[in-house]
């Protein structure tokens, strides 16, 4: 058999070679690895050359690193400090790093290493003085520090070191960081810029009543907010006094619209620049769903505004209605609303609205009639029995300080609180409308309420 080996070598497998090992023996490292290190039985990148032996062994495996003795990458016996003693396998000098590049002798051993010591493994933990004890890298996972039952304890450091000297805790709440003021989770207030002008709604009356107009307005004035601005609008004779029945909207609707279109911007947009129209009917009147598909600007009724406002004050809310007739149309515009679930009933006062405004008017000292104030109250209390945490005064005419307030004290606990709310339906249509203005939203054109004007002309009937 040839006494070299061949140029091709397994890397870590057996030597093929039936050469005696001689007792050492040196061979010098390759400059060419072609990219690729090889790692003999020894740990050195190697590559026979011709005329060399290579000495049989059956060891041929990858070293683990701590066999170098446990030091780190840059460890090397040449510099100071550093000694040949702490590799098994190194008689001279002879460093960790790569060896692509280098030409100096490497000795083998005829006998396999001894095994180094077994190096005591340190926990990996982030508490202070653990690191440069164990060498531990600053990216450790930290353990839990508050004592939660389910969760990993830190491991006292003094077991392993005797001398460990904690950090001191400057942590918020601790006796040593007790004088260092804790974060605020709130950010400091934010203010709206100021706007070139503020905010106006036309609150509409469908009805010829100007009385009716200024009642909702004096109970407006008390609560609206900075940059709004609230006008009244009145329809004109031959609008009904009322709007009780279907055939008083129907003929308000109609004359209501053919006044406004007279006031309307050019682009057809909105009524004179408002910001949002409010119906002030407590009904479904088909003015609101009219006003929708003629204009671009939010529009709502008194009775939508107040329906989402209680839901989203209480869990079961109560109307109290004029007559019969309008219990009946109440009860029928919160099934068709979707919110019959949350609805704890309606009751009736039995008198019209007419009656109800008249009667706020008549008595000079600003208090209601007996008779008002009892009804009212009797009705309030039904419906809270019910379990209406939440009433709506169901009538724009009941929108006066004095009806409410009769509300509110029919209600009142033993001990003077007062648990349940009182909603003015006037009131929470504004505060909807001043919201959806707020958001700049305007009435959505691509369904039911796209715009009816241009199809309207199309077929000759240019009457608005």
């Amino acid at each position: 058999m040839s006494d070299t080996h061949p140029s091709s070598l397994r890397p870590g497998g057996p030597s093929p070679s039936n050469t005696p090992r001689p007792e050492s023996q040196t061979i010098p490292h390759s400059e060419n690895m072609q990219g690729r290190q090889q790692f003999s039985a020894y740990g050195a990148n190697q590559e026979q050359q011709p005329g060399q032996q290579m000495p049989g062994d059956n060891y041929g495996r990858r070293i683990p690193q701590s066999m170098y003795g446990g030091q780190g990458p840059d460890f090397n016996v040449e510099t100071p400090g550093g000694s040949a003693g702490n590799n098994a396998f190194v008689d001279g000098p002879r460093s960790r790093s790569s060896t692509i590049g280098q030409s100096y002798p490497i000795t083998v051993e005829q006998s396999p290493p001894a095994m180094p010591s077994m190096q005591p493994l340190f926990a990996q933990h982030s508490g202070p003085g653990l690191q440069s004890m164990a060498g531990a890298s600053s990216g450790s996972r930290p353990a839990s520090q508050h004592g939660q039952p389910g969760r990993s304890q830190a491991m006292n450091p003094s077991v392993l070191q005797p001398n460990f000297q904690p950090g001191s805790n400057t942590r918020p709440g601790t006796a040593s960081g007790a004088q260092s003021a804790s974060k605020s989770p709130f950010t400091t207030p934010i203010t709206s810029p100021p706007r070139s002008r503020p905010s106006q709604i036309l609150l509409i009356n469908p009805t010829s009543n100007v009385a009716l107009t200024n009642t909702m307005l004096g109970s407006l004035r008390p609560i609206l907010p900075p940059q709004l601005e609230v006008v009244g609008y009145t329809a004109h004779y031959p609008a009904p006094t009322a709007t009780e029945t279907t055939v008083d909207q129907a003929l308000s609707t109609e004359l209501v619209l053919r006044d406004l279109a007279k006031y309307a911007t050019n682009n057809g947009e909105t009524v004179q620049n408002f910001d949002a129209l409010l119906v002030a009917s407590f009904s479904q009147h088909p003015l609101i769903y009219a006003l929708r598909e003629s204009y671009d600007v939010p529009v709502i009724g008194i009775l939508e505004g107040s329906l989402y406002v209680s839901r989203m004050l209480g869990a079961r809310f109560g109307i109290i209605a004029t007559t019969n007739r309008h219990k009946v149309q109440t009860d029928d515009a919160v099934h068709m609303s979707g919110l019959e679930h949350y609805y704890a009933g309606c009751e009736s006062v039995h008198m019209s609205p007419m009656e109800i405004l008249a009667s706020a008017s008549v008595n000079q000292s600003g208090a209601l009639p007996e008779e008002v104030t009892k009804r009212v109250a009797h009705a309030a209390r039904i419906l809270v029995s019910r379990g209406a945490d939440t009433l709506i005064m169901g009538s724009e005419s009941m929108s006066s300080l004095e009806v409410i307030r009769a509300a509110k004290d029919a209600i009142r606990e033993e001990d003077g609180r007062r648990t349940v709310n009182v909603v003015d339906c006037v009131e929470a249509g504004v505060m909807c409308l001043n919201a959806l203005v707020g958001m700049g939203v305007p009435t959505s054109k691509k369904g039911v309420y796209r715009g009816e004007r241009d199809g309207r002309r199309a077929r000759g009937q240019n009457w608005l």
